[in-house]
């Protein structure tokens, strides 16, 4: 019998808590760097990938609503019933989208 005990993997946890913590302490220890540094980097993405991106966003949801709309719309993943009604998905949908929006 297989046990249902995940292990950690501690390598993983390791690192990443390392990276974090330094980033932080880089950015507290330098707040206006930090800030110039963010704005530098934004200003850089939006105006040279500002239209690029936009054209993504409307390919993909393009993409979406054909495959949605298609017969491809129809097609089963799995076996089984499904976990969650198609309510509770808009409902999740709906909240992961508000928690989204509140964090940015």
């Amino acid at each position: 019998m297989m046990s249902n005990v995940k292990k950690k993997d501690v390598p993983l946890i390791s690192i990443s808590l390392v990276a974090i913590l330094f980033i932080a302490a880089a950015l507290s220890l330098f707040p206006q760097q930090s800030a110039d540094a963010a704005n530098a980097i934004y200003t850089f993405v939006t105006r040279t990938l500002g239209s690029a991106v936009q054209v993504l966003v409307l390919l993909a949801m393009g993409l979406v609503i054909y495959l949605a709309t298609s017969k491809y719309g129809n097609i089963r993943l799995g076996e089984g019933k499904p976990e969650y009604s198609t309510l509770s998905w808009l409902f999740m949908f709906i909240c992961a989208g508000l928690g989204s929006s509140t964090l940015y």
